[in-house]
């Protein structure tokens, strides 16, 4: 007899404890040289629709075994504790919608995406809030 599958719902911190602290640190600060802070890049990324893309396209958010809501709660939640950046008037939050329509197509050349998106926005109004170091750390 199968046993009904239960699905576990815990608050965006907690599943940022769970799923993304191991790599990105408990302040988001990563580990130099292997995992990139979020501190200084999330909320720029997050302004411009490339760098949302890349966010909800990363292996570890696109490979999640969050659902799309979760996802979402939890890139929200990163934006508002975990980012030097502050928000800037008319942030628009994250939804499952998008993150669905995104994170099918997980990337596969990471650092490269990073650099290239870390070049775009330091041109762009996303990059005025953006904090060093803005090279990529590694991923």
């Amino acid at each position: 007899m199968a046993l009904p599958t239960v699905g576990y719902c815990y608050e965006p911190r907690v599943n940022y404890q769970i799923q993304c602290m191991g790599c990105h640190l408990a302040d988001g600060t990563g580990e130099s040289g292997r995992v990139p802070s979020v501190r200084g890049t999330l909320v720029p990324f997050s302004m411009i629709s490339e760098g949302r893309e890349f966010v909800l396209r990363v292996p570890g958010v696109a490979q999640s075994p969050l659902t799309d809501a979760d996802v979402a709660a939890v890139l929200n939640w990163m934006v508002r504790n975990l980012s030097d950046a502050p928000l800037p008037a008319g942030f628009r939050d994250y939804d499952a919608g998008e993150v669905h329509a995104l994170r099918g197509r997980p990337l596969a050349q990471v650092s490269a995406a990073r650099q290239k998106l870390l070049e775009r926005v330091q041109r762009s109004d996303a990059g005025a809030r953006m904090n060093p170091p803005t090279r990529s750390d590694g991923d």
